[in-house]
């Protein structure tokens, strides 16, 4: 299973950790930008990541490729919440795959 997690953009705050938070998710490539939906079984992480929708900074790391990982931000804060499904979309335009 890939590993998810968003941090705070200053002070790396933990927001989201899908392991911990036993979150799931999926990841929409559409026209070089990319759609993360999550979902959050916790309100009140989802608030805090809407609260500071603009210092998001979005990590996966793909299964069984420790020594990768994939840095997703965006620059509008995108960010959307539907409570009835506790889902979570954020749309990310930007990508950098770097080494660990």
């Amino acid at each position: 299973m890939n590993h998810l997690y968003i941090r705070h953009t200053v002070g790396g705050k933990l927001f989201l950790d899908t392991k911990l938070h036993q979150a799931s998710y999926e990841i929409v490539e559409k026209d070089g930008c990319w759609e993360f939906h999550i979902h959050v079984p916790d309100d009140h992480l989802a608030h805090d990541i809407l609260k500071h929708r603009d210092e998001l900074n979005i990590f996966e790391v793909a299964q069984g490729q420790a020594n990768q990982k994939s840095w997703y931000y965006t620059r509008d804060g995108s960010v959307e919440y539907d409570h009835a499904t506790k889902r979570l979309t954020i749309y990310a335009n930007s990508k950098i795959d770097y080494p660990v």
